[in-house]
């Protein structure tokens, strides 16, 4: 009764999948063709690499993490061989959908804040390809192998908490599927 039907609460759009799906280049392209849409930048308690672009992550150290943290500052975080890592809560005054690109267990603690999540699952077609793509990028065999053990398990996870799955056999065919589905969404919850 007391909510104004001219105020959109913000989407937010959840993007996991395995290493090697694509998931990264999606998002670049969701945010670049919708102006709604921004991508959420986690923080991280880990030092930066040198390797590291500037806005991979906002660096903290671990007690500002673990203020912002303590505070519930934090849609999801976890802890990842002694280093915090965490998506922080929508900012109120950005009216723009939020797009974060977590894993499965992240996405886990988003739908239990945010049960109206939009939940996606990239995958590649199938493990031969998903393989192929992270020996491409560099991955041994064997690491690879054991990403695609982990995208069984991940992908299990995700049926069960309701994620769609996509598959992302072509880039552009893939972001108008996921882009579709977003304004779906938009439309039977704005």
């Amino acid at each position: 009764m007391g909510e104004n039907p001219d105020i959109r609460t913000p989407l937010v759009v959840v993007l996991s999948g395995p290493g090697g799906a694509g998931k990264g280049t999606i998002a670049r392209a969701l945010v670049e063709g919708d102006d709604r849409l921004a991508l959420s930048r986690s923080w991280t308690s880990r030092e930066r690499r040198i390797d590291d672009v500037a806005d991979a992550y906002v660096f903290v150290d671990r007690a500002t993490f673990e203020e912002r943290r303590d505070e519930g500052g934090f849609l999801e975080w976890n802890e990842f061989l002694g280093c915090f890592y965490g998506t922080p809560t929508p900012d109120i005054d950005d009216p723009r959908d939020l797009l974060l690109e977590i894993d499965v267990a992240g996405g886990r603690q988003v739908l239990e804040r945010l049960p109206n999540s939009l939940c996606l699952f990239v995958d590649a077609p199938d493990d031969e390809e998903l393989v192929g793509r992270l020996v491409g990028r560099g991955d041994s065999v064997e690491q690879a192998e054991a990403r695609v053990r982990e995208a069984k398990r991940e992908r299990g996870e995700a049926e069960q908490l309701g994620y769609l799955r996509v598959i992302n056999d072509d880039l552009d065919e893939t972001v108008a599927r996921i882009t579709s589905l977003i304004g779906e969404h938009r439309r039977l919850n704005g």
